[in-house]
């Protein structure tokens, strides 16, 4: 392993100590030091994400499961224009929000996380908005843009359904890639109205450079702290572009015009491979005068916020909650 990871979740960067820094809560502290997928033993070489979403599936289970513990939510599986949803609402239903939708798509690097709600149930259990999570297609079977097509079909209900003014989008890590394609795609193909605001974690604006951070750590957030060989990563995004390519604007929309781009929020950390993409498509959103905002957590990993425990995830979703209200008119 490149990267060894000492218990306390002391990082070494070649012959440099980077320690938990002091600014995080012990619970976070304690969690950089685990791994929270289990104590199974991780490939010494790379080996395709896909190939593990057996093993996978039950920590994804697991992580829905105790995500309804915490936030009490109903939830309805269903076909929306051919792609299977889940439908999340608050449990109570006079705090259920009539008339407004968020589209959540899972993170899983574009080839696994089918049926992760873990991202939707604390939001919608939060804001009373419901949150339809998108079971978009993975790769390698289904190739771009397949996923991206599930997206946009499911939006189409919804914009007959709700309205453009009363959607969002979110997702992280993958999901957030996808939500920025869908805006783009939107625009320069579909000619549909844009939705109100759009969340995007753990996330940037291409698929051909992740910059800095990408060579500093690997992108190994399904396996907390633990790094793999890097360019594991580099397969998954391989596998999703199916041969296309991604300059295009609408798979990278960092390089499309992004002039008319809904109200932003964007989110990583300092221990996160993606850390430099996201701040990269902030500043390309800010230099092109869209309404945007970023929040960086201090030693936080990969989407940090399916450790649903945290104080540092209790409030991002919190900070999440209120962007949505704000731009959804509540």
């Amino acid at each position: 392993m490149p990267y060894p990871i000492d218990p306390d979740g002391t990082v070494h960067l070649g012959e440099r100590r980077v320690p938990v820094p002091s600014s995080v809560s012990p619970e976070a502290q304690a969690y950089l030091a685990s791994n929270p997928w289990g104590d199974a033993p991780l490939p010494e070489e790379p080996v395709p994400m896909w190939t593990l979403r057996d093993a996978m599936a039950p920590a994804f289970e697991g992580l829905n499961q105790h995500a309804q513990a915490l936030y009490p939510v109903d939830i309805q599986e269903e076909q929306i224009n051919g792609v299977r949803c889940h439908r999340i609402q608050a449990a109570e239903e006079d705090r259920r929000v009539a008339g407004k939708v968020l589209l959540n798509m899972h993170g899983g690097g574009f080839v696994v996380g089918s049926g992760a709600l873990v991202e939707g149930i604390p939001i919608a259990a939060l804001t009373g908005i419901t949150v339809i999570c998108v079971d978009y297609r993975l790769a390698p079977e289904n190739p771009y843009p397949a996923a991206l097509d599930d997206v946009i079909a499911v939006y189409r209900h919804c914009l007959e359904e709700f309205g453009a003014g009363n959607i969002g989008l979110f997702g992280s890590s993958a999901g957030g890639f996808l939500s920025g394609q869908a805006v783009i795609r939107l625009q320069q193909v579909e000619a549909l109205p844009l939705p109100a605001c759009v969340g995007m974690y753990s996330a940037g604006g291409n698929l051909f450079d992740f910059g800095d951070t990408r060579n500093i750590f690997t992108l190994s957030g399904f396996y907390g702290q633990e790094s793999l060989p890097l360019g594991h990563e580099l397969s998954e995004v391989t596998a999703y572009l199916g041969g296309a390519d991604p300059r295009d604007p609408i798979i990278s929309p960092e390089t499309a015009d992004l002039s008319q781009f809904p109200p932003s929020l964007l989110a990583s950390g300092t221990r996160d491979a993606l850390l430099s993409a996201a701040s990269n498509f902030h500043r390309a959103l800010r230099r092109a005068g869209r309404d945007a905002d970023i929040l960086v957590y201090d030693g936080m990993p990969h989407s940090h916020w399916y450790a649903l425990d945290l104080p540092e995830s209790r409030e991002f979703y919190a900070f999440q909650a209120d962007f949505y209200r704000q731009h959804l008119g509540l």
